[in-house]
Order: C-alpha cells, then sequence, then structure tokens
C-alpha cells in the first residue's frame, strides 16, 4: 500500500533533523500490510550525557485510514491511489498523527548499584527516581493530548529483585483536522518535532538532576 503524504512527512522530518545536525542510530520507516498501517522509528543515541538516559526514541504511527482522510481534505490529491477506497473515507478515525516518545533509562546504573546486596537498595532506587522526575515533568507545559505512563520490568538475582528496563513514555496525538495543503503538513510536523526535541533535552536535564545519590 503506498502512502505519498506520508512519505513526504518522512522526508520532511528527516530534513529538520539533518538541517539541526542530528544524526540518528536508526530511521527505519516500517508497513504492515495486515492493519494497513505504517510509521517512522526513530533513535537518537545520547550515551555520554550525564542523565542517566541512554537512548531517545520517537515513533511516528500512520495508517491507510488517515492517509485516505486527509487525501481527501487537501488540494491537488486527486490522483492519490487511496481516494478510491470508499470503506477508508467512511471511517470513524481520527485525523490525527501519533506519536510516541521514550526515554530509556541505563538499566546497568541501577543494576550494578554499591550496596546491591541490600535485596531492597535498587527497587527503592529505581522508585526514588521515577518519583522524583514524575514530580518535576508535573511542572513542565502539558501536551497536546498526551498520557506519559512508565514501562519497567523487574528480574531477580542473588541479591533480591531489581529494575531491568526502565522507560518514560509519553504519547501524543496532533489533530490535522485543519490542513488543506501539503506545505500546512510540513509546517505543522516541523513545528511539532521541534517541540518534541526542546523537551526531550530538558527532560534530560531534569533525569540527571532528580537522579539519587547512590547509597
Amino acid at each position: 500500500m503506498k502512502y505519498p503524504i506520508f512519505d513526504s512527512i518522512i522526508k520532511n522530518i528527516k530534513n529538520e533533523i539533518t538541517k539541526r545536525g542530528i544524526i540518528p542510530t536508526k530511521f527505519k520507516v516500517w508497513k504492515e500490510s495486515t492493519i494497513q498501517a505504517t510509521g517512522l522509528e526513530l533513535s537518537l543515541d545520547i550515551h555520554g550525557h550525564n542523565s542517566g538516559i541512554k537512548e531517545i526514541t520517537i515513533n511516528f504511527d500512520w495508517d491507510s485510514f488517515r492517509e485516505a482522510k486527509l487525501a481527501h481534505r487537501m488540494k491537488g490529491m486527486k490522483r492519490h491511489p487511496l481516494l478510491k477506497r470508499q470503506d477508508l473515507l467512511d471511517s470513524k478515525v481520527a485525523l490525527t498523527l501519533d506519536i510516541e516518545t521514550a526515554w530509556h533509562f541505563d538499566e546497568k546504573q541501577i543494576i550494578n548499584l554499591p550496596g546491591a546486596e541490600d535485596a531492597d537498595a535498587r527497587i527503592k532506587y529505581a522508585s526514588e527516581w521515577m518519583r522524583a522526575l514524575n514530580n518535576e515533568i508535573s511542572t513542565l507545559a502539558p501536551l497536546e493530548k498526551s498520557i506519559n505512563r512508565w514501562h519497567i520490568e523487574v528480574d531477580g538475582d542473588k541479591h533480591g529483585k531489581f529494575v531491568s528496563a526502565l522507560s518514560l513514555l509519553t504519547y501524543q496525538q496532533y489533530s490535522l483536522d485543519d490542513i488543506d495543503e501539503l506545505s500546512k503538513v510540513h509546517a505543522k510536523v516541523s513545528a511539532k518535532l521541534q517541540g518534541i526535541l526542546s523537551r526531550s533535552l530538558r527532560i534530560l536535564e531534569l533525569a540527571g538532576r532528580t537522579r539519587p545519590e547512590a547509597a
């Protein structure tokens, strides 16, 4: 299935990050025909930053329903391949661009804490960090239609339980209902991407500031 509008969005994102001198460790476009969906996975390696976070991923999700509905609204799209699909045009899917941003923490810094022989020390460390960072993030300006949550995996060894994976996730939906030209799509995506990158850097700073002292 072809997605000319989303392909154009991808090119715009690539141009934007190139202009900012950002070199992603992953820039992967995926398509899943069984669910008529597509997306872009963008990964940024930030090893060396004193935040305790090892990687940021930004995922842009799209599908044939949104592609067709947006093409129907836009000028110059009469030849779009999906406009012949009335089932797509009649769908009740909201016309939004969905973006998930994830900050992946370096789990080794928690697993290898000094005093790890204390069975509860590593869980307490992770819990304290999450609580402190949540408090700081709550002071930031709220995002448009966003949901924040933590992804946590717990494992165990001879010293007891520990957090083996820790990620902060933000889900956002940006409405495209007011779009009628491709240039407006690019302008909106560029503005939202700038906001996401700025917020990502801010959260890196907050993660470094709230990082607990090892016992």
